[in-house]
């Protein structure tokens, strides 16, 4: 008899565009192999019937609860009179955890998995085996963002992270086991118990594999333009890192796409600068591209735009920061770079180099094609479960 397990989502893990929604497709579409998947999945936007048949195959029951702007509101007040993060709140109604505890005891399921501490609340009265999926080390990337910004946003960012480190703990101990994407990320949180288990993300090496290299575009840069690392990113590398690169080169181009692109990196486009937005096939943008460029100075996790450009073969740069979860040598795998000059002489040398952009990143796909298997990554969440 099929052991039955539920998945809790803060978002419908359909369309692809979010880090997110990634990991938890590819673990429900492996694990339904061997479980009965009960999907129970919050939503702020509807959701498509075209992204209903993609997860159909893989659940025995997909349940889906709207948070209204009402929840919202409620959740928020919720997180502040009770101490808890923001984010958290955002995501709670006590009406849509009581429905799912019900549903979930009706089912007599055998283990609940969570994904993100903003799900965390509605397992907290399940008396079934329980996992949860940190993902990343949110709180180092609040710490890290409150770090890079001030007024309001330095506040509110320091809150969460105090709030988050704190809970976490508590957390972890109501919880059977935890999981979490880099060993990084790991070292980042407090576990005497060692339930944390590392269960990292992977690339389908095959899908992301080049078949029309065409370079159209000097640099690329791609990633969920809502995400507020993501946004200051392309402001570094528009306003910071482009200015020196035209003093070379003033015919270089950059191309930024992503989902949720607001209005205001639009307007950053120019004849340098090309915008594109939301892209349905990602795999045609990786490969008009000479170099991939992620200039993150704060953020936390495994980036999967960056295994998804090391598959198709592009030269990456990137910072400290995102390679202490992806843990790639530099100048092997991709290239490090941490201040403006250092991306404008790692630019430069990639650009200027055709023999170099094909070492660096035939290194970069052998490299994720060992180290980032979905298979390999979710046989370790098999075992927990």
């Amino acid at each position: 008899m099929r052991k039955k397990v539920a998945v809790i989502l803060s978002r419908f893990p359909f369309p692809l565009d979010k880090g997110d929604k990634l990991r938890a497709y590819h673990q429900i579409k492996y694990l339904s192999q061997d479980f009965d998947i009960y999907l129970f999945s919050l939503h702020t936007e509807k959701v498509s019937q075209n992204a209903l048949k993609e997860l159909e195959p893989f659940c025995k029951e997909i349940s889906l609860y709207h948070i209204s702007y009402f929840d919202i509101f409620k959740g928020i007040i919720f997180s502040l009179m009770h101490h808890f993060p923001i984010q958290v709140g955002y995501f709670f109604s006590k009406r849509i955890k009581k429905e799912i505890t019900n549903r979930i005891n009706a089912l007599q399921i055998s283990t609940t998995y969570c994904q993100l501490s903003r799900t965390a609340l509605y397992a907290e009265d399940l008396t079934c085996r329980k996992v949860l999926d940190f993902q990343d080390a949110f709180s180092t990337n609040y710490l890290r963002l409150s770090e890079n910004t001030g007024g309001i946003q330095k506040l509110l960012y320091k809150r969460e992270y105090k709030i988050m480190h704190t809970k976490k703990k508590k957390v972890i101990g109501s919880f059977d086991y935890c999981t979490i994407i880099s060993a990084f990320d790991k070292s980042q949180i407090y576990d005497p118990s060692d339930s944390i288990v590392v269960v990292p993300n992977g690339v389908d090496t095959e899908y992301y594999s080049s078949t029309n290299k065409q370079e159209n575009y000097d640099l690329l840069f791609v990633g969920n333009l809502s995400y507020l690392p993501n946004k200051n990113a392309v402001y570094f590398l528009v306003q910071n890192i482009l200015p020196l690169l035209l003093k070379v080169n003033p015919n270089l181009t950059i191309r930024i796409v992503g989902a949720d692109t607001p209005k205001e990196i639009f307007a950053l486009a120019n004849a340098n600068v090309h915008v594109s937005g939301f892209v349905a096939e990602i795999r045609e943008v990786y490969d008009t591209a000479k170099v991939f460029v992620a200039p993150l100075f704060t953020g936390a996790g495994l980036q999967n735009k960056i295994l998804e450009a090391m598959s198709m073969q592009i030269p990456c740069i990137t910072t400290s920061v995102v390679n202490k979860s992806l843990d790639g040598q530099d100048n092997i795998h991709l290239l490090i770079a941490n201040n403006e000059q250092e991306f404008v002489s790692k630019i430069e040398s990639l650009i200027s180099s055709a023999a170099l952009r094909v070492k660096l990143s035939s290194s970069a796909r052998e490299f994720v094609a060992q180290s980032f298997s979905w298979e390999t990554a979710n046989k370790k969440l098999k075992e927990i479960l």
